[in-house]
């Protein structure tokens, strides 16, 4: 993931172009839709991917993140800018959580629970205590108890020990995490097909481009949340 300013992203697109990357397509809705990074970039030697981004979360997370506040408070490593370890956890947390639908899947993974920790020890400030500033952080770290113990006092509320609970079984229980997963990702489909509803009826080229890429339109139907070219 990298961040540019609005008025310099086609400026890097093209750099990246320059030295041999490729552009993959766009999907249906992608074409004619705003969206918050370009479609990905791959070098032809299998480098890894690039996506250059002007906006960093879906739209339901957007408000959480500061892009200005963000490029202001970068730091340089290697002559290099990055961003500081407060920005990076935010990041962390909210791409798995938000753009990787952890919160509606109540999901996140062993990587993210360990960068985390890596992150926290380079800020002293942030701990699980002291940094949960969203639903999106809550659950996080609720979750990051699956893989990694509090070494605070855990909470004695009986809320918590039962939400908890309940993130423990919907991830441990083949049965309950397989049922919950559909529910999640039909609802995903829903709201992508209400979306694509609204395009369909607006839009003439998006109809005649529907019935061209029928297969793509059933994937995104069915509540696959991450189409391969371009999500």
């Amino acid at each position: 993931m990298d961040l540019v300013e609005t008025s310099n992203l086609y400026k890097a697109e093209q750099l990246l172009l320059n030295l041999e990357y490729v552009s993959l397509k766009n999907t249906v809705f992608g074409k004619y839709k705003t969206h918050r990074h370009l479609p990905r970039l791959v070098h032809k030697d299998g480098l890894g991917a690039v996506e250059i981004h002007s906006k960093l979360l879906r739209k339901r997370g957007s408000s959480l993140l500061d892009l200005q506040e963000i490029l202001a408070n970068r730091i340089t490593i290697d002559q290099v800018y990055v961003p500081d370890a407060k920005t990076n956890l935010d990041l962390l947390i909210l791409n798995n959580q938000v753009n990787d639908f952890g919160y509606l899947f109540k999901f996140t993974n062993f990587k993210s629970c360990y960068d985390s920790l890596v992150l926290e020890q380079q800020h002293k400030n942030l701990t699980n205590n002291n940094y949960k500033t969203s639903k999106y952080h809550r659950v996080f770290y609720n979750l990051k108890v699956l893989y990694f113990k509090n070494p605070s006092k855990a909470s004695s509320k009986l809320k918590t020990i039962i939400v908890n609970n309940f993130y423990k079984h919907i991830n441990q229980n083949g049965v309950l995490k397989r049922i919950h997963s559909v529910i999640v990702k039909i609802y995903i489909g829903l709201l992508t097909c209400l979306s694509g509803v609204r395009l369909f009826v607006k839009n003439k080229d998006f109809r005649a481009d529907v019935w061209n890429h029928k297969f793509e339109v059933i994937k995104l139907f069915k509540g696959d949340p991450k189409p391969k070219e371009f999500n």
